[in-house]
């Protein structure tokens, strides 16, 4: 063996006579079908407990079209059993789609022990790699966005691939928005988290320059009325008002950003408020784009 591992000169050089090759192990590039899929479940002898929540995001991914061939796959130890893509097995057979991937057989039965037990990769670095989000901040204003699209006040994460097709398309705005508010003090807390951000988001594609002039009193509150739309939510979000049963998880961040709305309408509008109700969405028409994302997902 003495050519170089190496594909039209775009892959490192590699001497294979240079390493100890591991005798027993192969790994194969295929497309998995879900008729094979069901029959290499068959040796899932032995395995930790299955997540539905799991199941369900590869199969979201497998029928969005965005399942890709990467290094993780379907492992297989020295004895023929599964130790590696229970999840992703179960997600092909349920989407009844065939899908690239990696299986490798012959594994040390000890490998299972060290399966998945270092720091996954989260959206933002998978965004991130993808030149689409510079800051994790964009990232948890899309799922906030996205949350609102699909109706979902449980606190369930969306799907990746709806959480990224929300960030395509209201991306200037959601930079736009965390621009106007860089100056804000760090001990400002309540007006950094992410239903705020999204709910001033979608102010900003109504009408920019009165958004940034809002944000601004957000952000300072100086010489603003008690009863000025920007001074209520202000007061709110940095904790000044008491409220009285605020909801948790994920109802507190529908909660926010409802009672964010409300304040930013006032806004648009020039009336001032007696004190802070609910919203459940701006005036004004669904965002057109929005409105196909609602449709897919």
């Amino acid at each position: 063996m003495n050519s170089p591992f190496s594909l039209n000169g775009r892959h490192p050089s590699i001497n294979l006579e240079e390493l100890e090759l591991i005798p027993g192990v192969r790994t194969v590039a295929v497309h998995l079908t879900p008729g094979v899929a069901t029959r290499l479940l068959e040796r899932n002898l032995h395995n930790r407990k299955l997540s539905e929540k799991v199941i369900q995001k590869y199969v979201a991914e497998i029928r969005a079209g965005e399942w890709r061939l990467t290094p993780g796959g379907i492992g297989f130890n020295d004895r023929g059993d599964l130790v590696d893509g229970q999840h992703r097995l179960h997600a092909i057979v349920r989407s009844q789609t065939t899908v690239p991937m990696l299986i490798t057989l012959g594994l040390p039965a000890a490998s299972q022990e060290k399966v998945d037990r270092q720091r996954r990769r989260t959206l933002f670095d998978a965004l991130f790699l993808a030149g689409m989000a510079v800051q994790r901040q964009e990232v948890e204003i899309a799922t906030c966005l996205t949350r609102r699209i699909i109706r979902s006040e449980s606190g369930a994460v969306p799907t990746d691939h709806l959480v990224k097709q929300t960030l395509e398309c209201h991306a200037p705005h959601i930079k736009a928005v965390i621009e106007c508010l860089k100056g804000a003090s760090k001990s400002a807390r309540g007006i950094s988290q992410a239903s705020f951000l999204a709910a001033a988001t979608l102010y900003h594609e109504i009408d920019a320059e009165k958004c940034a002039e809002f944000l601004d009193g957000v952000r300072t509150g100086v010489m603003l009325p008690e009863d000025h739309p920007a001074m209520r939510l202000r007061r709110f979000l940095m904790g000044e008002t008491s409220v009285k049963n605020m909801p948790r998880g994920g109802a507190n961040q529908s909660f926010i950003f409802r009672r964010c709305v409300y304040a930013m309408q006032a806004h648009l509008e020039g009336r001032k408020l007696a004190g802070l109700r609910e919203a459940e969405d701006f005036n004004v028409p669904r965002n057109t784009k929005e409105e196909g994302l609602l449709a897919r997902g």
